[in-house]
């Protein structure tokens, strides 16, 4: 596990467990608990030099669990390449129900009744193949994720090519597990042509409504110019919604967003611009903005 007896960092730059560390002369109990090392989860540890991502914190809980674990859901996503949930969000795994597996801060167990889950080998436990993390990220709903953030998840599944949605639907035809509803209706909702979770989250607040944007649309100047492809629009009364996450304010972006939306404004396009803020604090509003300029 460990390179060397040294207590150089190097060798600490992946998560280890800290008792093993301790019990192979590598490091002293005393040395573990200093600011040389961050926790990661009860007896894991890294070096504190080394950025902790959330696939990291996956591979780090993946040291705590049994070898019939199966990691699932968004943190399947992530090992497999997709990124989708802060570094702090809990590590999600799925174990058969008879397994035990202690509950701890920063992790999230789901147990089934299901004699096999569909995954594969990965590192000491096992790792949950994509139809299978993306039934799990779906009908999980004890994690109080929205219909339109787990919309968010699946256009994002959808969109990279991890989960095809015409596969996924045969997969979750027989299921009856709990959350099979919400992942239907999530199923109804998604598009994988939505570029981020925020601009899926926006869609389906939309649509919900009764409101029902067009996805990636062209604005094509009279002279054939192309002038900029809008998130979210309603062609027929000329009006775009579009979502700006905070890397809109910095540097040049601002600018850059400026003339683009004034050259689309001079073919008679209107736009409502929605920011973090307004997305995630004030949603409805946002939703009824939107239908009053559609009225107009």
């Amino acid at each position: 596990m460990f390179r060397s007896r040294s207590s150089d960092l190097v060798d600490f730059a992946e998560p280890f467990v800290g008792t093993q560390a301790v019990a192979e002369d590598v490091l002293t109990s005393r040395a573990l608990r200093s600011p040389l090392f961050t926790r990661l989860f009860r007896n894991v540890y890294v070096a504190s030099t080394t950025e902790v991502t959330y696939s990291m914190r996956c591979r780090a809980a993946a040291l705590l669990a049994p070898g019939d674990a199966v990691l699932s859901g968004c943190s399947a996503a992530a090992v497999r390449g997709l990124e989708l949930v802060g570094s702090r969000d809990p590590v999600e795994f799925v174990v058969p129900e008879h397994l035990v597996f202690d509950r701890q801060a920063g992790l999230h167990i789901r147990r089934t009744s299901r004699t096999t889950i569909d995954s594969e080998p990965w590192d000491a436990i096992r790792l949950a193949t994509p139809l299978r993390l993306a039934l799990d990220a779906l009908t999980n709903t004890k994690l109080h994720r929205s219909l339109a953030r787990v919309v968010g998840y699946l256009d994002a599944f959808l969109h990279s090519g991890l989960v095809d949605l015409a596969e996924l639907c045969d997969y979750l035809e027989p299921r009856r597990d709990n959350g099979i509803v919400r992942a239907r209706k999530a199923i109804a909702l998604a598009d994988a042509r939505s570029e981020s979770i925020p601009e899926s989250e926006l869609r389906v607040w939309l649509t919900v409504a009764g409101l029902k944007p067009e996805v990636q649309v062209d604005v094509v100047a009279g002279d054939g110019e192309f002038l900029g492809r809008l998130d979210l629009a309603f062609p027929a009364q000329k009006l775009a919604v579009e979502y700006d996450g905070e890397w809109h304010l910095g540097g040049i972006q601002p600018r850059l967003d400026a003339q683009r939306r004034a050259a689309i404004e001079s073919e008679g396009w209107r736009f409502v611009v929605v920011t973090k803020a307004d997305l995630y604090g004030e949603p409805k509003r946002v939703v009824e903005t939107v239908r009053a300029e559609l009225s107009l």
